[in-house]
């Protein structure tokens, strides 16, 4: 879904079924850092990531039991990416409509919620092309972060993985407006260890 793509087409992408792929799932162990019950947030602590946000979805029945400091073992999935387009009003309306979409999860069964997605626009400081990241100059709400970056913060955004996105990455330098649009962190197992 490059920016280059028509207006039809990024009408019909948005209205595609969107899925994170199963490669996108881990699995890990980690400590319990917050909850942030009312959106189900869960900030976990792992030793060689450090700290991750996620969202536990719908399949994450024993949310509730979850408390800071408990050693979880997590099954997950990653960012990826659904748009990386130069900034126009149709890349804009198109990241509106993805926003209202949401994802699915790839061979998932039971999930009653799609998985959220989120987005941010900005300029384009930097493009490190061989990690596959872009950074901006925030210039949105930039959610999954509570409260949002700054409007003006440097971001470093979540690696790019989707081949459309690559190409998409391939066409930006500094100074171009660019809308993203990625899926949220999402959990759909916490088995309580200890």
């Amino acid at each position: 879904m490059a920016g280059s793509l028509p207006l039809l087409a990024q009408t019909a992408a948005a209205q595609a079924d969107l899925v994170v792929p199963n490669t996108y799932q881990n699995f890990k162990r980690g400590t319990v850092h917050s909850l942030h019950p009312e959106r189900r947030i869960v900030n976990v602590v792992w030793e060689d990531l450090g700290r991750v946000k996620m969202r536990a979805a719908d399949l994450v029945t024993n949310y509730s039991s979850l408390k800071e400091g408990q050693v979880v073992d997590y099954q997950w999935y990653d960012y990826l990416d659904f748009m990386i387009a130069k900034k126009t009003p149709q890349s804009e309306a198109q990241a509106k409509a993805l926003l209202a979409q949401g994802a699915r999860l790839e061979g998932i069964p039971g999930a009653q919620e799609r998985i959220k997605l989120w987005s941010m626009s900005g300029m384009v400081t930097r493009v490190d092309a061989a990690s596959g990241t872009i950074f901006i100059i925030n210039a949105s709400n930039g959610r999954p972060e509570d409260p949002s970056p700054d409007s003006g913060e440097v971001i470093q955004m979540p690696p790019v993985q989707s081949a459309a996105g690559k190409q998409a990455l391939q066409t930006l330098k500094p100074g171009d407006l660019v809308t993203t649009v990625w899926s949220q962190q999402t959990a759909i197992k916490a088995t309580i260890i200890r």
